[in-house]
């Protein structure tokens, strides 16, 4: 009977799970690391919460792919990239005219060379520093390895309906076992 419940945990835990591709998600998450999927909860998204999504636009260009990738913008908030050699986020909370920075403690070490400012109407990377706001049942979503990160930057807003699922718990390599944190937050922009 014990060998039986054991292989039912194993056979449930892989089944609703995701494996991470690629370094977008480094250091907070390592390719090959298995995540528990919360499906129950996929539309109750938070900021700062890890999600699968699908990544929006056309398949030749990396559309249709799943994504792991950390909510910075919520639905109604104002996003903007200030770019350099120290990237800034900035948000502007939706109903409210204060000024947020992103605080990642990731980010700092991993800016690489995309410092980009932001926004365009899409939520994309532009020249140029401007405000944009997350239109209604959509989110932008940014890795946290800041240089090789194809996220919002790249791909612009993405819509509630292609949340798959939230991330809060490892489940593989064991070493790693438990539940994900973060460190980010909201600063007072200065």
């Amino acid at each position: 009977m014990l060998v039986l419940v054991v292989l039912l945990v194993v056979v449930i835990g892989l089944t609703f799970s995701v494996t991470v591709s690629g370094d977008s998600m480094q250091p907070t998450l390592h390719p090959k690391d298995r995540l528990e999927v919360d499906l129950l909860h996929r539309k109750d998204v938070d900021r700062f919460d890890l999600v699968e999504a699908v990544e929006p636009g056309e398949a030749k260009f990396g559309g249709g792919t799943d994504i792991v990738k950390r909510v910075i913008g919520l639905p109604g908030d104002q996003v903007s990239i200030q770019g350099g050699a120290k990237p800034r986020v900035l948000i502007k909370p939706a109903r409210t005219d204060e000024v947020f920075e992103v605080s990642n403690p990731t980010w700092p070490s991993q800016i690489g060379s995309s410092t980009s400012s932001c926004c365009t109407a899409t939520g994309t990377a532009s020249p140029e520093r401007a405000w944009k706001t997350v239109p209604p049942n959509s989110y932008w979503l940014l890795g946290d390895n800041w240089g090789g990160s194809t996220d919002s930057r790249v791909f612009g807003f993405v819509k509630e309906s292609a949340i798959k699922a939230k991330l809060s718990f490892r489940i593989l390599p064991k070493d790693r076992f438990g539940k994900l944190t973060t460190d980010a937050k909201l600063v007072p922009a200065q």
